[in-house]
């Protein structure tokens, strides 16, 4: 009789676990790469164009925040920055007579 084979079940994917993988990975980012004195820092001003204007900034500059927690929460911030100002409503311009 031959071997039945089964298959291996995958894990469920779900919005739960995305949100909880997102929160290790900013946790990570923000705590296990300690740079007290900044060393190797780039100016906030390049981390303020990382999050306002990704694509007119150096590679080295996102490369550099996944290893230097102190610049990532910096960079994080302008993120949030950006995220509100996203989110507020615009005044509708009232149409002229």
């Amino acid at each position: 009789m031959p071997a039945t084979k089964t298959k291996a079940k995958k894990p469920e994917h779900s919005l739960a676990n995305d949100k909880r993988f997102l929160e290790l990975a900013r946790r990570h980012l923000a705590e296990d790469f300690p740079n007290p004195s900044r060393q190797g820092c780039p100016p906030d001003k390049a981390l303020s164009d990382l999050a306002f204007h990704p694509g007119h900034v150096d590679d080295t500059v996102l490369d550099h925040i996944s290893f230097c927690s102190p610049c990532y929460r910096v960079f994080s911030r302008f993120l949030r920055q950006l995220k509100a100002k996203a989110s507020t409503p615009k005044p509708q311009r009232s149409a002229k007579p």
